[in-house]
């Protein structure tokens, strides 16, 4: 094999992992890996800013289970880098943060007088879960190695890897180092045990009112058709987390809003509990008001990381193992054992959750005007776009809204800010899905602020011909802080951001803009929207008053994430 440099032996060792794409910008500390991807039939997508290329990835990886890489040069770049990658560890996001670095003689450590200097590895080290430099061109196949295993190791996470200039540039004879397949150095995630699996069959063949909680870890373990086996098998209630909205059709007949009076009555009558993938946090509610005795109430808690094991409420089993070959040895278990009856118990719930659902959401049905209602042009979009849709939401109020009225969707569909509560995410997030998954429309929905933070991105989505509709609810103002300030202080300071229109940024960025002020204007556009070729952008001039309009209990329950049961 010819001699080949440290950047084309790197691109070599990524596609043997899969990568497909690499998210970054050009510096010569790392053009000689840029200047191989071709070759190796990955894609290089630049960004106008380093975390918005780690939501990138997290859009990517969401929709699609695919892993991509996503550079910081020397300096700024991996500075900037850095928060995208903080949300991808909170949120079970697997990406390979590569940071490129200057030559040697001035590096290890970066001393004062280095331009675009500092120590990235101790920068980078609290946020991802492994990361390591590489020194020597012989080594890049090891490192990678190690970066993957790590990676994949448990819950998935970013894992970091450092290159110093000289070894990208750095040459060797390919044919001397191996670059094994994935297969051949990482081992298959945990399975559950027959015996454990056994006790947790037992457990709910004989429930009265067995419940099912599935997180978003159903979605990354793709275990959707098993979920909803198991509750059609079970007869019971099957709530999400925030967090898992797409793990199962929100029609589904066995599916209970959780975070309302359906959801307490099931979580307060249940005698044993299923969580699946997903730790409870605090966006759950795992408070003891909404739940069960827990000194006979039976909770089991299957996760792939054995840090979310009993975090916010005591478990009777505990397992850590992939959550779709937990299910499927649960299936084949349960085939032998009595089927639980607990059809009234289900029907009590859907019931509770239906009145509660009407009562709360009159707040919507009873909006006359004049100004737009948020809900109502959610629904506007969801009747636009469908269920096949994938949906990117972003923003405070605005990412209640979209989740309370957007449609049901397909599994790995439904992206939202509920898990870190990072601002921000929804463009980049939406081209990323949309690189992944060109086939299908992807609809960023955005409140203004949110919209701010990466809205340049629109113009890569321009750049990489990536046809994403974003609609930018506009307001002019941090809503979702102004009820906490009026009641402290009785007046607001900080939330008045002034009126941008966004139709009109959107085009000098490339992409279609169109503006609307009242509902026969908003479908008109997202009509219109489905037959641009490429990226638009609808700004929509929604009502602040009915924005902050949230009805008293969905507004209460929201507010015991920050402040605890009240």
């Amino acid at each position: 094999m010819a001699e080949v440099n440290g950047g084309a032996l790197l691109a070599r060792c990524l596609a043997n992992e899969g990568v497909r794409f690499v998210f970054g910008l050009p510096s010569p500390e790392i053009d000689p890996l840029f200047a191989a991807l071709e070759e190796h039939r990955i894609r290089l997508v630049p960004f106008r800013h380093e975390s918005a290329g780690a939501h990138m990835a997290e859009g990517l990886y969401k929709t699609t289970g695919q892993v991509a890489v996503v550079v910081g040069n020397p300096g700024p770049g991996s500075a900037n880098l850095v928060g995208g990658v903080i949300t991808a560890r909170h949120e079970g996001v697997p990406m390979v943060a590569i940071t490129s670095q200057h030559r040697l003689g001035i590096v290890y450590p970066s001393l004062p007088s280095t331009f675009q200097g500092q120590d990235q590895l101790d920068v980078f080290k609290p946020v991802v879960k492994w990361g390591g430099p590489i020194f020597s061109w012989d080594r890049i196949p090891d490192v990678v190695r190690v970066a993957f295993r790590e990676m994949w190791t448990g819950r998935p996470g970013p894992v970091h890897i450092e290159l110093p200039a000289p070894v990208l540039y750095a040459t060797g004879d390919g044919s001397t180092v191996r670059v094994s397949p994935p297969k051949a150095y990482r081992a298959p995630l945990p399975e559950s045990s027959d015996a454990r699996i056994a006790e947790v069959a037992d457990l709910l063949a004989g429930a009265a009112r067995p419940l099912v909680i599935a997180g978003s870890g159903v979605d990354r373990a793709e275990a959707n058709e098993e979920l909803l086996a198991l509750v059609d098998r079970l007869g019971c209630p099957v709530l999400t987390s925030m967090a898992g909205r797409a793990v199962r059709p929100l029609d589904h007949p066995n599916a209970v809003y959780g975070l309302g009076a359906g959801g307490d009555l099931a979580k307060r009558q249940a005698d044993v509990v299923l969580i699946l993938g997903s730790r409870l946090g605090n966006l759950d509610l795992p408070y003891d008001k909404y739940w069960g005795d827990p000194a006979t109430q039976r909770i089991v808690q299957i996760d792939i990381d054995p840090r979310h094991i009993g975090v916010t409420r005591p478990v009777a089993i505990g397992i850590v193992a992939d959550v779709k070959q937990a299910l499927g040895t649960l299936a084949a278990a349960l085939q032998s054992r009595p089927r639980p009856t607990p059809a009234a118990f289900l029907a009590d719930c859907r019931r509770a959750a239906d009145e509660w659902w009407q009562k709360q959401m009159r707040v919507v049905e009873s909006w006359k005007g004049p100004g737009l209602h948020p809900a109502h042009v959610v629904q506007s979009i969801g009747k636009a776009f469908g269920r096949d849709a994938i949906y990117v939401t972003d923003g405070g109020f605005t990412s209640l809204w979209a989740y309370w009225f957007l449609p049901p969707t397909r599994p790995r569909s439904y992206l939202s800010i509920l898990e870190l509560g990072m601002l921000g995410t929804g463009v980049p997030s939406a081209l990323g899905a949309k690189l992944g998954n060109p086939g299908r429309d992807v609809v960023c929905v955005t409140g203004d602020g949110a919209a701010g933070f990466h809205f340049m991105e629109m113009q890569s989505a321009a750049r990489e011909h990536a046809k994403i509709t974003v609609v930018v609810f506009a307001e002019g103002s941090w809503s979702m802080e102004v009820p906490n300030e009026l009641m402290l202080y009785g007046k607001n300071f900080g939330t008045e951001m002034g009126t941008v229109r966004w139709d009109v940024v959107a085009k000098g960025l490339g992409c279609e803009g169109m503006y609307a002020e009242s509902l026969a204007e908003v479908d008109a556009a997202l009509a219109r929207a489905r037959d641009v070729p490429g990226p638009v952008v609808i700004c929509v001039r929604t009502d602040r008053a009915a924005n902050l309009g949230v009805a008293p209990d969905p507004g209460m329950r929201f507010a015991e994430v920050y402040q605890g049961p009240m």
